[in-house]
């Protein structure tokens, strides 16, 4: 595999261990071998996935991979090339199902995925997989595959509650240099759309309008720069 691969998949800054809540990161962070994030959307598993590469990188190499179902099988040939892999909505790809209206026959993914895990298992390589479904639930065809993953280390993460919530939009504020009280942080969690994904969004915005126009981040300055 070309070793440019790793640049056609950028990694978000703001993904990283420090700024995700949750006790899983400590502990996904030390396990070895192969391991299998799973949760449902806005649960932070891609945040998960990119916060290990970019440590990763830090003291080695490492790559991320998002949405397999956009890419063909080969994609995973070589990757025992890097010390940690990191793989998005594996779900996606595993097991016969129907995805946009079409039959999906995905033999040759449980193959190349297999082989991938059998390889990191004798490297001791760290290869890193996320699910939106629980591990039993994928309906994998291929019986050897399906007691690999099964033997994985697995870290269900949950939907952040509010206190999460409000404690990610404080990291993700004092990371980008500005600090934003819990008054502000519940005004935007009550006004925006809950998803975590768009939250980001909201405190990339006011970092950028914090530099523009100089000014603290107060309510009413968030209601005239989100529009809230």
């Amino acid at each position: 595999m070309n070793t440019q691969l790793a640049l056609q998949f950028p990694l978000d800054d703001g993904y990283t261990l420090g700024d995700y809540v949750g006790d899983v990161t400590g502990r996904l962070e030390s396990a070895r071998g192969i391991a299998v994030v799973t949760g449902g959307a806005g649960s932070g598993k891609s945040h998960l996935l990119q916060g290990l590469c970019q440590a990763g990188r830090a003291s080695g190499t490492a790559i991320y991979i998002p949405s397999l179902h956009d890419h063909a099988p080969a994609i995973l040939d070589g990757l025992e090339r890097f010390e940690v892999i990191c793989l998005d909505d594996i779900d996606r790809v595993l097991g016969d199902k129907t995805l946009d209206n079409k039959a999906l026959d995905n033999r040759a993914w449980e193959e190349a995925l297999f082989h991938l895990v059998n390889i990191c298992l004798h490297q001791d390589l760290k290869l890193v997989m996320a699910s939106s479904e629980p591990v039993g639930a994928l309906n994998i065809v291929l019986p050897d595959l399906a007691s690999r993953l099964k033997a994985a280390y697995l870290f269900p993460v949950r939907l952040p509650d509010d206190a999460g919530k409000l404690e990610i939009i404080r990291r993700k504020a004092r990371r980008r240099g500005f600090e934003m009280s819990e008054d502000v942080c519940r005004f935007i969690l009550s006004r925006a759309p809950r998803d975590m994904h768009h939250i980001a969004y909201l405190v990339e915005r006011l970092d950028a309008e914090t530099l523009r126009r100089q000014k603290k981040v107060t309510i009413p300055f968030v209601k005239e720069a989100l529009g809230l």
